[in-house]
C-alpha cells in the first residue's frame, strides 16, 4: 500500500513548517500549534514524479494488481453513507479549524462526493477560494506505512502522539474497518485495549524482525502504555516475543525504522549514534521489565542473530549524521537483499556496495525484476528522492505491506 501526493501537499505553508515560534511578548521561543511535522515546503510536482518512480518499481516486484493506494483506498470506504457521516462527525468536532463553527464544517463536508471529500480533508480547504475548514493539511498522510503495523494476520491501528497527524488515523480506523483489502486481518486499535494511560502508537515504530519476534521503538512518536498494549495483543495473537527499544528523544530518531531497518536475515542497516547512548535500553514487552545487555544479545537470545551492520553515512560521524537526516538508514526490503534507498545518500550507497550490494537504477530494475528478485544476488535500488525526503521520511515510510511471504 503506497500512498499517492495530493492537495495536502500544496496546502502546506510556512507556518507549518517552523516547530518553533518567537513569543512576541517575550522573544522566547515557543511551541508552534500549527507545526506539521515536515520540515521544508516541497514542490508537489517533482515529488509526484519521484513518488511514481518507486510506485513502478514496487509494481514490478508484485504486480500493479497487488499494490494499493491509500488515497483511493478511503475513497472508497468513504462512499458508505453509515461510514462517511461517522467520519464528518468524528473530524468536524475534533480538528475544525479555530474560526470555522463545527457545525459548519459538518454542513459543508457533508453534501460532497467521495472523492472530493476526502481532497478536502487531505488538504484542510475546500473551493476555488480555498476555504480553510479544517486545522491544516496532512501531509504526512504520504508515510503510509506510520498509519498502520502489520505483523502476521494482526494490523495495529495508529494512535498518533502529535495532533497533525490524528485525521491520518481517523481514515486509517475507517479503511481498516471497511475496505476489503483488510478483510483478513484482524485490526486492534490500541487504545481500545490500553490498561496503563493515553496510548500512543505510529507503524515506524513496529519491525517485524524474524516470525513472531517484534520490536517497537519508544521515542517521541510511540510511548510506553501504547508499545505495552500492542504487546498485549501480538501476544495473545502468538508472537513469541515483542521487545521494546528506547530511542533518543529526537528529531533525527522520529521512529525504530529511521534507526534501524533490516536488510535481510543477520543483516541491518543502522544509525549507530542512536544505539550508543546510556539512555539506550531494551524491556520485554508487555511487562517492560528491563534486560540487561544490548539489543543484539537481547534478540541473539531469542534466535535472531544480527550478523552485519551497515553503517549509515559508511562509518563517517558527520557524512553520518547528514545522511540520517535524509532517511540513510530508512531502507525498505522488498524481498531479502533487495533494498530501496534514496540515491542522494550516496556514503550509505557505498557502505551496501561494500556489503555486497549492487547498485542499481529504478529502471534496470524495472526491466529485470523478475529475474533479479528469483538470482539471490544482493542489490539496492537507487530512488530519486531530493523532494520526497524534505518530509522526513524514506522508502520503508513510503511503503505499508499488507501480506509478506515469511
Amino acid at each position: 500500500m503506497l500512498c499517492a501526493p495530493g492537495p495536502e501537499l500544496d496546502a502546506l505553508l510556512p507556518e507549518h513548517i517552523a516547530p518553533t515560534l518567537e513569543d512576541p511578548a517575550t522573544g522566547a521561543l515557543i511551541a508552534n500549534d500549527d507545526y506539521l511535522l515536515f520540515d521544508d515546503l516541497v514542490l508537489r510536482s517533482l515529488l509526484t514524479a519521484e513518488h511514481a518512480v518507486l510506485r513502478r518499481v514496487v509494481e514490478a516486484a508484485v504486480g500493479a494488481a497487488a499494490v494499493w493506494d491509500l488515497r483511493a483506498m478511503v475513497e472508497r470506504v468513504l462512499a458508505d453513507t453509515g461510514l462517511r457521516q461517522q467520519v464528518i462527525d468524528e473530524v468536524a468536532d475534533a480538528d475544525a479549524h479555530p474560526s470555522v463553527r463545527p457545525d459548519d464544517v459538518r454542513a459543508a463536508l457533508g453534501g460532497l462526493d467521495a472523492r472530493t471529500l476526502v481532497a478536502t480533508l487531505a488538504s484542510g480547504r475546500l473551493g476555488p477560494q480555498a476555504t480553510r475548514l479544517l486545522r491544516g493539511p496532512m501531509p504526512n498522510w504520504l508515510f503510509a506505512r506510520d498509519t498502520f503495523a502489520v505483523v502476521g494476520r494482526t494490523v495495529l491501528l495508529m494512535r498518533p502522539a502529535h495532533r497533525a497527524r490524528w485525521r491520518d488515523g481517523v481514515l486509517a480506523r475507517a479503511v481498516a474497518g471497511a475496505h476489503p483489502a483488510f478483510a483478513d486481518l484482524h485490526a486492534v486499535d490500541v487504545a481500545d485495549v490500553v490498561t496503563d494511560g493515553p496510548a500512543y502508537l505510529e507503524g515506524g515504530d513496529v519491525l517485524v524482525v524474524a516470525d513472531g519476534v517484534v520490536l517497537i521503538g519508544l521515542g517521541i512518536r510511540t510511548n510506553l502504555a501504547g508499545a505495552r498494549a500492542a504487546a498485549r495483543a501480538l501476544r495473545d495473537r502468538g508472537a513469541r516475543a515483542v521487545l521494546g527499544v528506547t530511542l533518543p528523544h529526537t528529531r533525527a530518531a522520529m521512529h525504530l525504522d529511521t534507526v534501524l531497518t533490516w536488510l535481510a536475515p543477520g543483516e541491518v542497516l543502522a544509525y549507530q549514534p542512536a544505539f550508543a547512548g546510556e539512555g539506550v535500553r531494551v524491556l520485554d514487552l508487555p511487562d517492560g521489565r528491563l534486560l540487561s545487555g544490548t539489543l543484539r544479545q537481547a534478540l541473539a537470545a531469542r534466535g535472531v542473530a544480527i550478523e552485519r551492520v551497515v553503517p549509515c553515512g559508511d562509518g563517517d560521524r558527520d557524512a553520518g549524521a547528514r545522511e540520517q537526516w535524509t532517511d540513510g538508514a530508512n531502507a525498505f526490503a522488498l524481498a531479502p537483499g533487495c533494498v530501496l534507498l534514496y540515491e542522494r545518500n550516496e556514503r550509505t550507497l557505498r557502505a551496501l556496495n561494500g556489503a555486497g550490494y549492487e547498485v542499481v537504477t529504478p529502471d534496470a530494475f524495472v526491466r529485470n525484476a523478475r529475474l533479479w528478485l528469483a538470482d539471490g544476488r544482493k542489490r539496492v535500488i537507487a530512488l530519486p528522492g531530493a523532494e520526497l525526503s524534505r518530509g522526513r521520511g524514506g522508502p520503508r515510510c513510503l511503503t505499508m505491506p499488507l501480506a509478506r511471504a515469511a
